[in-house]
Formats: structure tokens, C-alpha cells, sequence
């Protein structure tokens, strides 16, 4: 019976502790003799504690002798980009609100809303009734100042009449001009035209109605969608992340669209209250469905490696000085966990790269880790594939 080998072993060990101790020795040589024999007897007093849990192993049917059911993920070598997100809105330096110079009443609205206009289209006429009548006034008054005109400048160049009378006559000519003039360019501003090629985004007034004063807004919103883009102010943090040229994500929540492009351009100032400075992204497509003042998510990459290991943070376990994960060791037939240690080579909130540790073709144990400990045999789940 393997338990008496055991014992017999311990009895040898304790008769030559004994033996040992009879040999006439100074004080001083009796105990480390005495440390020696004792530390043999130790080891062999190991041996059977190890013997006997051998045996409990073998009778305890109850021990861990099933296959536990993992996920694993093969390693494998590389690129890794660490994201961030920022946000920005849709922006046009074409966004132009149609308002009057001068307050009036809306007499007709000629555009509709989402249709095209060119550069100087008319889109509305206000009430100009009283511009016009000074109009009138000072072209009946123009007509008869430029007889009077005419008759004095004829008889000054005939010697006749005083030079006085022919300089009055003159001077009254030209100031009514001037203010006929002047009344003409005042009465067309009661006719609104588009500054700028683009599209009716809303109409904001109908006929009757005073625009152009101080409790009034305007006629017309025009924008040109084909000059938009997307403006972002980023944390300082990031200066030397993000640069013109860069590929960026762009996502529109509202819209539930995606797209790649490019930053067009970045600011070379930080704001001093608000401690950031501003990114351009000018879309290349989809403009029809973009428009002022939309919310875009933008996603840039603020660490990029060509060549990288990296594993999900969450597997990522440390015993208090190093830090570990739970890999798949081959053991004959069988498959077993191992804690392998690792060393870190940069940690960030979702994936950590590993410096060392960990090589291509090792199985990281992804999903059921939290169910085994070191040396339970594996059953690898394989993932679904879809037909």
C-alpha cells in the first residue's frame, strides 16, 4: 500500500535525525547538523503530503475531472488605431438671411421653398407706394429746375442777367438730380434679390406682412449646399493628432449615415477660454441630405500602430505587481488553461497592446475565463458561421 511506503519513509527520516543526534559534536555543530537532517526529513515529509493528495485525487469523484467551455481568439500581428470622438456641426458660408434695408410691407413673395434661384433673383417686393411718390415729386420738380436752367444758361452766355441768378438756377438743377438719384436707389431696395446662387430653405414672411424693422425678421433663408462643410472645436489635448489631410469618420445620428473624408483644414490657434482649437472637414458627397447647423460625429485616431498586438482591456488581469491573461496550453490530447504574464506596451480604455507576453498563434481565452482556473481542461467553442 502506497500510504505505508510513505510512512516508512518518514520513519527512515526520523531514525537518522535520531542517529545523527548521538554523534559526540560541539554544541554549535550539533544543531546545524541537526538543521540539515531536519530539512531532509522535511522534504521527505513533503514527498508523501504530495503522494497523498495524488490519492485523494484519484478516489475524489467529485474533482474537477469535466471540460469547461471556452471562446478563444487566435493572436495575430496587426494595425491598431485608438479612436476618439468629437463633435461638429454642419456649417455654409453661403447661409444667407434675405432682410430689407429699409422697413416696409410684404406685397408678394416670388419664390417657393427648396426651389433653386440664381445670383440677383428677385425674391420678394415691399411697399415702396411713398418712395415712389417722392419720385414722381422730385422728377416734376427736376423738369421744370432744368428749364429754368437751360434759360438762365443761355442768357449768362449772352451777357444777359447776373451771374448770381444763372449760378442758383445750376446748383437747384443738380441738387434735385442728385436727390432723384438717390430716391431711385432707395426705392429699390423694396425689391429683395438673392446675393448668391442656392437653394430656398424657408420663407419666413407672407404678403402683408412689416419686415425690416426692429421687432421684425426676415423674408427668405438661401443656402448653397454645394459650399458646406464641417466645423469642430477639439481639445488642446489633441493638437498633434489630428492634422489637414487626416482620414476621419464622419456620422450624422439624425440621418443614420456614415462616411469617410478627409480634414480640409486646422486652425493655428487655441482659444484662450475655451481651450480649443478649430478642425474643417469638407464633405465630397452626399451634400443634398446635409444641412446648416446638423450635428456630425467625427472619429480620428489619436495613436496608430502598423505592426501591434492588442486584446480587448477586459481580459487584461494583474495578481498586484504583473499583469496576466488566461491562454489555451496543448497538453497531449488535452487543452488546459495557463496564466501567462505580459507586459504592457500601451493601455487604453477599450484595447491594450501587448509589448511581450503573447505571440501570433496563441489562443486567448475571450468568454467563459470568469468559470475556469489554471490547469481546467478546455473545450473550445467554435464560432457561428453564417451560410
Amino acid at each position: 500500500m502506497k500510504f505505508m511506503k510513505y510512512l516508512n519513509l518518514f520513519a527512515i527520516a526520523t531514525l537518522i535525525i535520531m542517529g545523527c543526534a548521538s554523534k559526540p559534536e560541539s554544541d554549535l555543530d550539533k544543531k546545524r547538523t541537526e538543521l540539515v537532517d531536519a530539512e531532509k526529513a522535511l522534504d521527505s515529509i513533503q514527498n508523501v503530503i504530495a503522494g497523498i493528495k495524488e490519492e485523494i485525487t484519484e478516489l475524489d469523484t467529485t474533482a474537477r475531472t469535466k471540460t469547461f467551455p471556452v471562446k478563444v481568439k487566435e493572436i495575430a500581428t496587426g494595425a491598431f488605431q485608438n479612436p476618439f470622438q468629437i463633435q461638429g456641426l454642419v456649417e455654409s458660408d453661403q447661409n444667407v438671411l434675405i432682410s430689407p434695408e429699409v422697413p416696409g410691407n410684404v406685397v408678394s413673395v416670388l419664390v417657393k421653398e427648396g426651389q433653386r434661384i440664381s445670383k440677383g433673383q428677385v425674391i420678394a417686393t415691399l411697399d415702396g407706394s411713398i418712395a415712389g411718390s417722392q419720385i414722381s415729386e422730385l422728377e416734376n420738380a427736376l423738369s421744370l429746375a432744368k428749364i429754368n436752367f437751360e434759360k438762365q444758361e443761355r442768357l449768362w452766355n449772352k451777357k444777359i442777367g447776373s451771374e448770381m441768378q444763372y449760378l442758383q438756377a445750376k446748383n437747384q438743377y443738380e441738387n434735385l438730380e442728385k436727390s432723384l438719384n438717390t430716391a431711385r436707389a432707395q426705392l429699390g431696395k423694396y425689391t429683395l434679390r438673392s446675393p448668391i446662387y442656392g437653394t430656398v430653405d424657408e420663407i419666413m414672411a407672407n404678403p402683408g406682412e412689416l419686415v425690416g424693422g426692429m421687432t421684425s425678421g426676415p423674408v427668405a433663408r438661401i443656402v448653397n449646399l454645394k459650399d458646406i462643410k464641417i466645423k469642430a472645436n477639439v481639445s488642446e489635448r489633441y493638437i498633434g493628432q489630428i492634422k489637414k489631410g487626416q482620414s476621419v469618420q464622419l456620422n450624422f445620428p439624425s440621418l443614420g449615415l456614415e462616411m469617410t473624408e478627409t480634414v480640409s483644414a486646422v486652425s493655428n490657434v487655441i482659444d484662450v477660454n475655451n481651450r480649443t482649437f478649430v478642425v474643417y472637414v469638407k464633405p465630397s458627397k452626399n451634400l443634398d441630405k446635409l444641412k446648416p447647423n446638423l450635428l456630425t460625429l467625427i472619429t480620428a485616431y489619436d495613436y496608430v500602430d502598423k505592426e501591434a498586438i492588442s486584446i480587448p482591456t477586459k481580459l487584461v488581469r494583474t495578481d498586484g505587481e504583473k499583469a496576466f491573461v488566461f491562454v489555451v496550453k496543448t497538453q497531449g490530447q488535452k487543452k488546459i488553461v495557463e496564466k501567462r504574464f505580459i507586459e504592457i506596451q500601451k493601455q487604453f480604455p477599450s484595447q491594450t497592446l501587448i509589448k511581450s507576453g503573447l505571440s501570433e498563434g496563441d489562443l486567448l481565452i475571450t468568454e467563459g475565463v470568469a468559470s475556469v482556473i489554471v490547469g481546467d481542461e478546455l473545450k473550445i467553442i467554435e464560432p457561428k458561421t453564417e451560410d
